[in-house]
């Protein structure tokens, strides 16, 4: 087979498809993370016009409506949210601006991990001592109040959903560091 012949039968064979699932997973994970920060933001604003106004004469516990921790969370997750969607959609192109703002998004991400366990601690903690200080309080009284409940989940979630950025992080930084790693240029029938 000659050099030509070799040539046309490498235009002709697909290209490789990890981009693809790589970049469809972080657009949806981008996507479905953003929708999440938005309902956690709304939720957050309207939770407070939602208590019966004999609850609130008591004063509201922490972590109730958008306080700095919540707000502080929303901005972060929006933003990375954000960043996460546009390195998919680069991946899926093909682009090696992809690798980069997956590698950008990752490394924030695993350094975000540690303190969004100790603001979700902190406010556990910040809650116990309410329910402590106001123990006649209707919030007091709920059932599973001053439990650990919240923040055992609020933990098991964050390790669960920090395997991606992990994975990501070794993926672009490890294996896939060269243009070639990404296949063939982005073309209209592979997009």
């Amino acid at each position: 087979m000659s050099e030509q012949q070799q040539d046309a039968m490498d235009q002709l064979q697909e290209p490789t498809s990890w981009p693809k699932v790589i970049g469809i997973t972080s657009m949806i994970w981008g996507g479905l993370s953003i929708t999440c920060a938005g309902c956690g933001a709304i939720g957050a604003i309207a939770s407070v016009s939602m208590i019966p106004e004999e609850m609130k004469s008591q004063g509201l516990p922490p972590g109730v409506g958008l306080n700095l921790t919540n707000g502080i969370s929303i901005v972060v997750g929006s933003v990375m949210s954000i960043l996460l969607f546009v390195a998919g959609l680069a991946t899926l192109r093909r682009s090696m601006t992809g690798r980069t703002l997956h590698i950008v998004w990752s490394a924030l991400s695993i350094v975000w991990i540690p303190v969004a366990l100790y603001l979700m601690y902190r406010q556990d903690a910040e809650m116990r001592q309410w329910i402590a200080d106001n123990p006649d309080s209707p919030f007091s009284k709920q059932p599973g109040a001053g439990s650990n409940i919240g923040l055992i989940i609020g933990v098991t979630i964050t390790l669960i959903f920090s395997l991606y950025p992990v994975f990501v992080f070794i993926w672009f930084m490890f294996i896939k560091k060269t243009r070639e790693s990404f296949g063939a240029e982005a073309v209209k029938d592979y997009i």
